[in-house]
């Protein structure tokens, strides 16, 4: 028997490749080019950095006469979403964005916080983006002393106040209230609000309300107030999309990870690969935990244990980190064995061969033009549904997740790759490959709308008008993503949804005129190009004469004496001159026309039962399939011979080689049972770090003897 193999290598049509750069290249100056007049985070201009929001925050609060020393602080930057929302589906997010930059609306805000635990007594610092002064909030107990004087003194007190920080001028504000209050501890407290008269945007109104505390100042507030019908309607609309969301959430994430979780326990692949991916999602999780760090106190309350409160919120980052890293394991695991019952001796995930480095750079660099048409296509969707449909959503960053954080950036890493290696696995190779199997590949379609609809509408908890807009969105995005995961890989889709969550934030970042943030912004789309530098490296030591020369084909041939020397030449202990003359055996190589890469080994007992007792791939070829082709090959030899059955006998430690047959759908028929000692924890604690360390081990060589008697 003489079979040859062809390399296959990835091919696309050149124009194919061509045009795919040309309309990412569109994609992406469409974004750039129409991203104020269809995305909302356009309207946000942050030109101070976070050390100088603090520091002017400080400066305030000391003018004002409080000290704020052997205080905790904390920072934030965050917005006022109702009349944020409220404003854009009035006016539209292009005159809404305009008019913000322009009249200085109050919906973006620097949040900074003093407190001592377990202590009442509070200052809250509100500055503009840009660092001026925008509100004050002191809390107090009720009953702490303080000055009685009549509502006109407190009246002026607070104008005079507004007048100095915040460029008040009383001609342009209606006054609308003034109330005034005894505290139980003699305190007279005052509280006054005003309403422009220049304001004009639907039914909202633009306010300063003012709260003098005795004879000081303790509140300001510059607000939108938005109308009380729209506020109900806005409620109404969130909890109908909440339910679509929990719906298809269930129905989609939790139920392709349940197929994810049987598939691993069924076919029980090997789950070594997915180690890497897990690690790096769950690192860059607990890292931009960490980032958040400052901002954990704005959710401490004064009445919590603080060193409770920091326990609590290092186990949340371990805990959300382990998560990641165990969802992405099953989700990987599951995903590779669910894909071999649908798509016999292919790789989803990226194309296996001795041309992984260029062919996951070329998948990247692929999806990073997938990415860039998404950008243009979400952009182009919302500027037409919102002329001619009257849609409308804000498709923007968590700001106060951004700009307070000491490297913005991480925030972008984080909700780029956790969401997309997650959501593209469980959605993309899992759902797909479920109903391709399901279907038998007879309704491809479907298996490309029934996981991507779940997908589309698992993201409904996003503020939009109407409520199914972003499920219509993203229904066809995903149909999309489907069809390019099955023209290309799965790697092609996750770097198309990579680079856009990564812009979605990175655009914010670049928009800002303040110098760190732009450098954070550029971090974001330097990081983009960094999964092209293998192929280019690759690409480098063949233009060098450095790279290997691959063959055309390669072959598999029985063994001959020929082979002898080559064959003792690898890491496996058989005596060869002994067993390529038994006349029960059968031993196939796996070479090209100068090398002996691989060999298969078996024989036939009396009772014509045919045992595998040798399988090996040298390392540069192994997870290229020629391992399962030489078993195939092997197999299909015995039973043309007649034999009544074809099986291997493995120990238990063995657990990479069980694992290779697992995936090539070998099944264990019995069990060989021995005395051992009583397990105790300590035991099982080495036993268990012993198989994660052996797990992280490349191309480990095999300690095979031929033949042996494990009984």
């Amino acid at each position: 028997m003489n079979r040859t193999y062809p390399i296959v290598r990835q091919k696309t049509p050149l124009w194919v490749e061509i045009l795919i750069i040309i309309l990412g290249v569109a994609g992406a100056i469409t974004f750039f080019n129409q991203y104020d007049r269809a995305m909302p985070s356009a309207s946000v201009d942050v030109t101070v950095s976070r050390a100088q929001a603090e520091s002017t925050a400080r400066d305030y609060l000391t003018q004002l006469g409080y000290t704020p020393q052997d205080y905790k602080f904390a920072l934030s930057f965050s917005g006022d979403s109702s009349p944020l929302y409220y404003l854009q589906r009035t006016l539209g997010v292009e005159e809404s964005n305009r008019r913000m930059a322009e009249e200085g609306w109050p919906l973006y805000y620097w949040n900074a916080r003093w407190f001592k635990p377990l202590e009442k007594e509070e200052f809250y610092v509100y500055l503009k983006p840009n660092g001026d002064f925008l509100g004050l909030h002191h809390i107090i107990k009720e009953d702490a002393p303080g000055a009685q004087i009549s509502q006109e003194e407190a009246g002026g007190i607070a104008a005079d106040f507004l007048t100095q920080y915040a460029g008040w001028d009383p001609s342009k504000w209606e006054q609308i209230q003034a109330a005034s209050e005894e505290r139980p501890g003699g305190r007279i407290d005052h509280s006054f609000a005003w309403k422009s008269r220049s304001f004009s945007a639907g039914e909202a109104e633009l306010r300063y309300t003012i709260t003098v505390q005795g004879n000081q100042v303790g509140g300001v507030n510059y607000w939108i107030k938005v109308p009380e019908a729209f506020t109900r309607e806005y409620a109404s609309e969130r909890n109908i999309a909440s339910f679509i969301n929990s719906i298809a959430y269930v129905l989609g994430l939790l139920g392709f990870l349940l197929v994810a979780g049987l598939s691993v326990v069924i076919i029980r692949p090997d789950a070594r690969r997915a180690l890497w991916p897990a690690l790096l999602v769950g690192g860059i999780s607990l890292a931009a935990y960490i980032n958040f760090v400052p901002l954990y106190p704005l959710s401490y309350g004064t009445t919590q244990d603080y060193t409770l409160f920091w326990l609590t919120g290092i186990i949340g980052a371990l805990v959300s980190s382990i998560f990641y890293f165990i969802l992405v394991v099953v989700a990987w695991a599951g995903g590779q064995a669910l894909s071999k019952l649908a798509w016999q001796r292919r790789d989803r995930i990226l194309a296996r061969g001795p041309e992984r480095w260029l062919n996951f750079s070329r998948s990247a660099w692929r999806g990073l033009m997938f990415g860039g048409m998404q950008m243009g296509y979400v952009v182009l969707f919302y500027l037409f549904t919102s002329k001619y449909l009257g849609w409308w959503s804000p498709v923007t960053a968590e700001y106060s997740n951004l700009f307070a954080t000491p490297f913005p950036f991480l925030y972008a890493f984080d909700i780029g790759l956790s969401a997309a290696l997650t959501e593209e696995l469980l959605f993309r190779l899992i759902g797909i490959a479920f109903f391709v199997w399901i279907f038998r590949k007879r309704q491809t379609w479907l298996a490309l709308l029934i996981p991507g609809v779940l997908w589309a509408f698992a993201h409904s908890s996003y503020v939009v008008y109407p409520i199914y807009a972003r499920g219509v969105e993203l229904t066809i995005a995903a149909l999309f993503l489907g069809f390019v995961f099955l023209k290309f890989d799965l790697l092609t889709t996750i770097m198309s949804h990579f680079t856009y969550n990564m812009m979605v934030v990175g655009v914010v970042l670049l928009h800002s005129n303040e110098a760190y943030y732009r450098a954070s912004g550029w971090i974001v789309v330097l990081t983009l190009t960094l999964p092209l530098l293998p192929g280019l490296f690759w690409v480098l030591k063949r233009l060098l004469g450095k790279g290997q020369t691959l063959p055309g084909a390669l072959t598999v041939s029985p063994a001959t004496a020929s082979d002898i020397e080559r064959l003792a030449e690898l890491p496996v202990k058989a005596d060869w001159d002994a067993l390529l003359v038994q006349p029960n055996r059968t031993t196939f190589c796996l070479r090209t026309e100068d090398e002996l890469l691989g060999f298969a080994t078996g024989s036939v007992n009396e009772q014509n039962i045919a045992t595998l007792d040798g399988v090996f791939v040298v390392p540069g070829w192994r997870r290229q399939y020629w391992g399962s082709t030489l078993i195939v090959a092997l197999r299909e030899h015995f039973e043309s011979q007649g034999v009544s059955d074809v099986r291997t006998v493995l120990l238990t430690e063995e657990k990479r080689r069980a694992a290779f047959l697992r995936n090539i759908f070998w099944r264990p028929r019995a069990q060989i049972l021995t005395p051992a000692e009583f397990p105790n924890f300590g035991s099982m604690l080495k036993k268990g770090w012993r198989n994660l360390r052996e797990a992280f081990k490349k191309n480990a060589e095999d300690d095979l003897e031929i033949p042996r008697d494990i009984l």
